[in-house]
């Protein structure tokens, strides 16, 4: 927060001080956290000690450019902000009187130091140009040399003497002092940062979606360039609302800045007030407002990604440059539904049925709206996946959908993603190398897109590139520490990798992601690790959860432990009730390949190599999985699993050396 010419550096009130050149207030000594517009009213009323600031001059000085008829909420929104960061009260105020209808009046006496006029003139001349948001009149508010109601004016000469010589040194850079006195002044090195949910600022919890729907795009607009690590959505979500400092929340995300903000829409206008704020040491970097039409929302949204980057320094190359500034106006009303959608697709059925009418009303009132496009493919496979397997109609609407949202852009990461989701699946027949080509297209496009580093490494689980796999979880958990999905995979790559004990010890808080695959996958571990009584409970424990067994994968668990205490007649019968169940199941073939492996423990190796064969042939072809497992360990000697081995290994070497 920059002082104007002629303004206190700073002014203490009760136990509270503002420091309008690092734009912060403090009490007792502690930051208190308060963003850019209250503290700006703040500054205003500081100004005039005692005296009536009229609603008008906080519009004309704060919003000179608002164009919204809801200006009087906005500001009732910024007073309640300031009041309570003050713990002042509206009733029985201390600090901030409220004048009915008229403006506010500063009523505590203040205790400031001034600057002189010989210091301001050197100020003048050597401060840079004013950001566009001070040109524009949004200037912190500057107090007089006047006695105002209680107002001390203590005349320090000595630090005055010490900072105009300070200055001096500065200015002439007296033998190089000017480096090493100043050395902190440069711009911080910025590689990482979170963008805290945007507040809304209608203060109507209807509009909740909205702001929601900007903090994500400003995520997914930063996340477009490669030389900075952005914070997914999901991990940022938790602390709306929340009392923590704004370093202790950079700590938590492991992040160099923080940016915050707020939105506010009304009608067919949208404005966001967003600043930029250094981790290490809470210092403002940057702020600014941006108001638009609705329309131009997507471009609005690339404009602040870009002005950040630019303040952090942080190299965009062209192609990132061309894809920030990206500017077809959106049907606004095609926006909203999108952004009603999106957070619903996949939730449920219900939910996800929701979103998908949401959708198909977006790109009908918007026909060139890629991005719903994109939404709208991912909730059809979802709900042909998931909700009704038995229709294959849902993956043809889906890909069309995809394709659709790539003909209107190409370079669109989401769409990619999408497609990728698509192809790979049962129907397809679980096309490896399209699908990684399509995840590897999105991640040039995103590199912060976190789902997709899950998805790549999904598929790097099931064809053997265990390594690989592993090294784009790591991405993914660094960039969203709360995908579920993500930390499920560590654990199953783990168990690929026949690292039973570990694999458990991370499962841990995965199982909502898939609670049968969990049950499943960590009674498999136990099984391993010779813990049979246990492995037998975590499956009844599942079944009468979960009884519908979706997939199959517990009843295929029993059939191992059946096989495994020589009771045939009790796999068998397990056998057919895991096929039963996970007949049209997307990923039917980790219970194939239970049932291979149960099958092997009663050494019946011709019934063994067809189901391995058949859980290689739907999409799981993991050979280090098949050449380490010692539940396949009773028919290794068998011609013809020495055969599928030879010919899957043959598989996996071109994979490792082609993808």
């Amino acid at each position: 927060m920059s002082t104007p010419a002629g303004f206190a550096p700073s002014a203490r009130f009760g136990p509270f001080v503002v420091d309008f050149r690092a734009g912060e207030l403090l009490k007792n000594g502690r930051r208190v956290r308060l963003q850019d517009q209250p503290l700006q009213i703040l500054a205003l009323l500081l100004e005039h000690p005692g005296e009536t600031v009229a609603r008008e001059e906080l519009h004309q000085k704060l919003w000179p450019n608002d164009t919204f008829g809801d200006f009087d909420h906005g500001l009732n929104n910024a007073i309640n902000r300031l009041r309570e960061a003050l713990c002042d009260s509206a009733e029985n105020p201390r600090y901030i009187e409220t004048l009915p209808r008229r403006g506010y009046r500063f009523i505590s006496a203040i205790e400031a130091t001034i600057q002189s006029p010989a210091m301001d003139s050197i100020a003048a001349n050597t401060a840079p140009a004013a950001p566009a948001r001070e040109q524009h009149g949004e200037q912190r508010a500057a107090r007089t040399d006047r006695v105002g109601k209680g107002v001390l004016r203590p005349i320090a000469i000595t630090a005055f003497t010490l900072v105009t010589a300070a200055t001096l040194v500065y200015l002439l850079n007296l033998g190089g002092i000017r480096q090493r006195l100043f050395v902190n002044a440069s711009p911080p090195k910025i590689q990482s940062l979170a963008v805290l949910p945007l507040e809304n600022l209608t203060g109507d919890s209807a509009q909740e979606y909205f702001a929601d729907g900007m903090t994500d795009a400003l995520i997914t607009n930063l996340a477009q360039i490669g030389a900075l690590r952005v914070i997914s959505r999901q991990s940022v979500i938790q602390y709306r609302g929340s009392k923590k400092s704004l370093p202790q929340i950079a700590r938590e995300l492991h992040v160099d800045a923080v940016v915050e903000g707020v939105v506010l829409r009304s009608g067919e206008r949208v404005r966001i007030d967003a600043q930029l704020i250094e981790a290490a040491s809470d210092r403002h970097l940057w702020a600014r407002s941006y108001e638009r039409d609705v329309r131009d929302v997507v471009a609005m949204e690339g404009e602040v990604a870009q002005a950040i980057g630019r303040e952090i320094e942080v190299k965009l190359t062209p192609q990132e440059q061309t894809r920030l500034a990206r500017s077809r106006p959106v049907n606004p009303a095609a926006y909203d539904n999108y952004l009603r959608a999106k957070y619903l697709v996949g939730l449920d059925k219900p939910n996800n049925e929701n979103a998908i009418a949401l959708l198909e009303r977006a790109v009908a009132l918007d026909p060139d709206f890629a991005l719903g496009y994109a939404a709208l493919s991912r909730a059809y496979r979802i709900k042909g996946a998931v909700f009704v397997p038995q229709d294959s109609g849902w993956e043809e609407k889906a890909l069309a959908a995809v394709e659709k949202s790539l003909s209107l852009d190409p370079d669109l990461a989401e769409a990619h993603l999408a497609k990728g989701f698509v192809l790979w699946s049962h129907s397809n027949h679980f096309p490896h190398e399209a699908g990684i080509r399509e995840m590897h297209r999105a991640l040039v496009l995103n590199p912060n897109l976190d789902e997709a580093h899950h998805l790549l490494a999904h598929i790097y689980n099931h064809i053997g590139l265990l390594d690989k796999a592993s090294a784009e979880l790591q991405k993914a958990v660094a960039l969203d520490p709360n995908n579920t999905g993500a930390r499920y995979r560590v654990a199953i790559n783990l168990l690929y990798q026949c690292k039973y004990q570990e694999a458990l010890a991370v499962s841990g808080d995965s199982q909502e992601f898939f609670p049968t695959g969990w049950g499943s996958q960590t009674a498999w571990a136990l099984l391993h690790l010779g813990k049979r009584e246990q492995a037998a409970a975590r499956v009844e424990e599942f079944l009468k959860k979960y009884p519908n067994d979706e997939g199959g994968s517990l009843a295929a668990i029993q059939a191992m432990l059946a096989a495994g205490a020589g009771q045939p007649a009790r796999a068998e019968e397990r056998i057919q009730s895991a096929i039963a169940r996970g007949k049209n199941y997307q990923h039917f073939h980790h219970a194939a390949y239970y049932i291979a492996s149960a099958y092997a423990q009663m050494k019946k190796p011709e019934a063994a190599v067809k189901w391995l064969q058949m859980a290689s042939e739907d999409g799981f072809p993991c050979y280090p999985l098949f050449e380490k497992d010692s539940s396949l360990d009773p028919v290794r000697g068998d011609p013809r699993f020495i055969e599928f081995m030879a010919r899957i290994k043959q598989q996996w070497e071109h994979y490792r050396t082609t993808l």
